[in-house]
């Protein structure tokens, strides 16, 4: 029995160690990505991507694969709440950016599943590229509110969308 013991505390050592080496991979990767910008937080990217189990135990591909693919769903979700928007009949002026809003959304989530493409076969050149198209939706939607000196009802969602893929953008970045 005391045999036994032996063999099974190094290996849950071991088990413990990779699990915290993954944790610190993550951690490590959000705070490096955001070390020089005013924009993004080691928590917010922390937080953003825990939000996927599997980002406690992924390399920096994984990691950038994750993050694509909850930009997709954030771009997904955005684009379906502006449709509520539109079907629930706003003034004419509200309805037409609204439009703009869900030209750009749905735009976002096509270049997002180009990027994922690029991921998955560690083409990271024309990943960053189609990220780098995709970050640009939450801006021109407000934009298309502002042009019209109008409050956005997107503003909320718009922030959450740019920050989750300025952070697949920067975690991207740092695989080419």
């Amino acid at each position: 029995m005391h045999s036994l013991a032996c063999l099974i505390q190094p290996l849950l050592l071991l088990l413990l160690h990779l699990t915290s080496s993954s944790a610190t991979l993550l951690e490590d990767t959000c705070r490096s990505i955001t070390a020089s910008r005013s924009d993004l937080t080691p928590d917010i990217c922390i937080s953003s991507l825990s939000t996927d189990p599997s980002s406690r135990s992924a390399d920096l591909h994984g990691l950038a694969l994750i993050a694509t693919q909850l930009s997709i769903a954030n771009a997904t979700s955005t684009a379906t709440k502006v449709q509520k928007l539109i079907d629930e009949g706003p003034e004419p002026k509200t309805s037409d950016c609204l439009s703009v809003c869900l030209d750009v959304y749905s735009d976002a989530a096509d270049h997002l599943r180009d990027a994922a493409a690029g991921i998955e076969s560690r083409n990271y050149s024309d990943a960053v590229t189609f990220l780098s198209a995709a970050v640009d939706a939450a801006e021109n939607c407000e934009d298309a509110f502002g042009d019209e000196n109008m409050n956005s009802p997107m503003a909320e969602d718009d922030r959450g969308f740019e920050r989750m893929a300025k952070i697949a953008l920067a975690i991207v970045s740092t695989l080419r």
